[in-house]
């Protein structure tokens, strides 16, 4: 290479990357890191949220969490959704649907290759864990109004297929086809794809509207449990423990760390396990080393939030870890 060419190859390079530094510092939404938890596998379960229904920040609150979110987004977290990729088909399933969703699939799209201009990027079917209001109403997006899908497999349990077939707007899906309602089998496993299959089975929750499920889900290696909602472990007829002895990966509820939080209100009331119960609980799995434990639906007041905090630190002394946007575990 002549000195010429070389000098322009060398200012050429150095352009790029400051185009790439430059628009790091433009992005609304930093790019958090992907942590590749496991071997390498085409079955991927992707965290793409992991905050609970109000996100975080929350709408309307300047607490020390959501004001670190605010100042620093980096520090923000989406609501809580998985999504579950078969790369060798280049298909991928969402694990409910969030009003962060237009976000949160980007990331999905990404990593299954499957962007394409001027064609709908769409899941190949979204399941809902519940009624709630940071579980399904991301499902608006798929409406006459935006997407406007076709016929796109929504799972649920029959009691949250009445309830959306039955209620406004989400019944303005099912009459124009944007979406068609499809029951799961509490307790049957059925096939994703050839190499991944998923168990829904029953947990106990404020269930207003519809009844709440969990998932066991089964990839070509491993299993992972995923219960982003519970009302507690003791109301559960089934033992906590021994449901994660049975896996490889466990994403448990851990809206709230202590009942400390939110002063003033009845805990109880809202329904979820405390993250120092779930330690309690949990803790000889944990130190085994066997079983990989992360807490998810995190609350904007969890104090667990806080990466300095006292509350994190007992998390990861323990051998618990948050779960965390763009993790990807290889099942």
């Amino acid at each position: 290479m002549q000195r010429r060419d070389f000098l322009n190859a060398c200012i050429g390079s150095m352009a790029g990357m400051n185009v790439l530094f430059s628009s790091n510092k433009l992005m609304a939404f930093p790019e958090k890191p992907k942590k590749k938890i496991q071997e390498e596998s085409d079955v991927i379960a992707q965290v793409l949220g992991t905050a609970q229904d109000g996100g975080l920040p929350q709408l309307g609150c300047y607490c020390k969490n959501c004001l670190r979110a605010r100042k620093k987004p980096g520090f923000s977290r989406f609501i809580s959704s998985l999504a579950l990729l078969d790369l060798k088909e280049r298909k991928f399933f969402l694990l409910d649907a969030t009003p962060d969703i237009r976000l949160q699939l980007d990331r999905a799209h990404e990593r299954v290759g499957k962007e394409k201009s001027g064609l709908k990027n769409l899941p190949q079917a979204v399941l809902l864990t519940h009624a709630h209001i940071g579980h399904y109403t991301g499902l608006m997006f798929f409406g006459y109004e935006a997407a406007s899908s076709s016929n796109l497999p929504v799972y649920c349990s029959e009691r949250m297929k009445n309830f959306l077939a039955n209620n406004g707007p989400w019944s303005q899906l099912v009459y124009l086809k944007n979406i068609s309602l499809q029951t799961l089998s509490i307790d049957r496993e059925f096939s994703l794809t050839s190499r991944l299959s998923l168990r829904p089975f029953q947990v106990p929750h404020r269930d207003e509207y519809s009844d709440t499920v969990g998932f066991m889900i089964s990839g070509r290696k491993k299993k992972l449990l995923y219960i982003p909602d519970i009302q507690n472990w003791k109301a559960w007829k089934r033992s906590i423990v021994e449901e994660v002895k049975k896996v490889d990966i466990s994403l448990l509820d851990g809206t709230f760390y202590s009942p400390e939080e939110l002063p003033g209100r009845n805990l109880s009331r809202i329904g979820h396990p405390f993250i120092k119960t779930s330690l309690k609980l949990l803790g000889r799995v944990a130190k085994k080393g066997k079983a990989e434990i992360y807490f998810t639906h995190l609350n904007h007041s969890n104090l667990a939030l806080d990466p300095e905090g006292e509350a994190r630190k007992k998390i990861e002394d323990q051998g618990f870890r948050l779960a965390e946007e763009g993790m990807e575990f290889f099942i």
